[in-house]
C-alpha cells in the first residue's frame, strides 16, 4: 500500500512539473535564456483582456504625457516634405554619410542625409529606406533626442534618447495613428517597468515587468530598436554588406 501511494505521489509530481513547463509564459521579443528574472503575465498563447488603465490609445494619459502626445502628433508633419537634400524646417543640408545596423554577424549599410539646425547645435539624419519608409534620428549636442520610423508618412515607431542611449518612451504603432501596439520606458539604456504588446483587438498580446533595470537590447531577438551606427573608414562603402 505504501509503495502504491509513493508511486501515486511521484506520478502526480511528474505531471505537475510537465504542466508547469507547458504553462510557462514566454516573452516573444527576448531570447529564452534571458527570461529567468522577469515577471511575464501574458504571451501570444496566453493573451488577456486589457485593463482600462492600459488601453492602447495614444490619448491614454496613463501611458503618454501631454508633451509626448503633442510630439507624436507633430512628428509626421515635421518630416512630411523632407527629401534627400531638403530637411525639416530650420535645417540646412550638410551632406551624406553611411550608417549601419548590426545584428550578430550581419550588418546592413545604408546612406543617410545629414541636416544641421541653424538655431542650435542639433542635427538630424534621415534614411530613405524605400519609397514608403523614412527613418529619422534627431540629436542635440548632448546626445538627447529621438529616432522615428515613418511608413507612408505615418509614425509607426518612436524611441527617446538621453546622453546617447535609450532613455524614456519607446512605442510602436502599426495598426493606426490612434493606437499603439507596443509600449515601454527605458532608463539609461535599460528597460524598467512594464513592456506591453497589444493585438489587433486591443487585448494584451504579451506583457512583462522588469522590476530592476534590464539590458533589453542585448537580450532581444534580432534588431529591436532603430539606433544606427557610424560606418568606420575601413569598412566597405556598399549599400548592403555582411561579413
Amino acid at each position: 500500500m505504501k509503495q502504491r501511494r509513493l508511486i501515486l505521489v511521484l506520478s502526480m509530481l511528474f505531471f505537475a512539473c510537465i504542466t508547469a513547463r507547458a504553462e510557462r509564459l514566454v516573452f516573444p521579443l527576448l531570447l529564452p535564456e534571458c527570461q529567468s528574472n522577469i515577471v511575464i503575465t501574458a504571451d501570444p498563447d496566453h493573451r488577456r483582456t486589457c485593463p482600462p488603465e492600459y488601453t492602447n490609445l495614444i490619448s491614454n494619459t496613463n501611458l503618454f504625457s501631454p508633451a509626448e502626445r503633442k510630439l507624436l502628433k507633430e512628428i509626421p508633419l515635421k518630416y512630411k516634405e523632407v527629401t534627400t537634400n531638403s530637411g525639416p524646417d530650420g535645417t540646412v543640408f550638410n551632406g551624406y554619410a553611411l550608417r549601419q545596423w548590426t545584428v550578430g554577424k550581419f550588418s546592413k549599410t545604408f546612406q543617410v542625409s545629414c541636416f544641421a539646425y541653424t538655431n542650435s547645435a542639433a542635427q538630424v539624419e534621415i534614411a530613405f529606406m524605400d519609397s514608403r519608409q523614412t527613418i529619422a534620428s534627431f540629436r542635440t549636442q548632448s546626445g538627447d533626442g529621438y529616432d522615428v520610423n515613418l511608413i507612408d508618412g505615418r509614425l509607426v515607431q518612436y524611441q527617446e534618447h538621453k546622453n546617447g542611449v535609450l532613455d524614456g518612451l519607446l512605442m510602436k504603432s502599426v495598426f493606426d495613428a490612434d493606437h499603439c501596439n507596443e509600449w515601454a520606458r527605458f532608463v539609461k539604456g535599460k528597460i524598467l517597468g512594464k513592456y506591453i504588446m497589444w493585438d489587433g483587438d486591443s487585448r494584451i498580446l504579451a506583457e512583462a515587468e522588469f522590476k530592476k533595470p534590464f539590458y533589453f537590447v542585448k537580450c532581444a531577438i534580432g534588431k529591436f530598436d532603430l539606433t544606427w551606427e557610424k560606418v568606420v573608414a575601413t569598412q566597405t562603402n556598399s549599400i548592403l554588406s555582411s561579413p
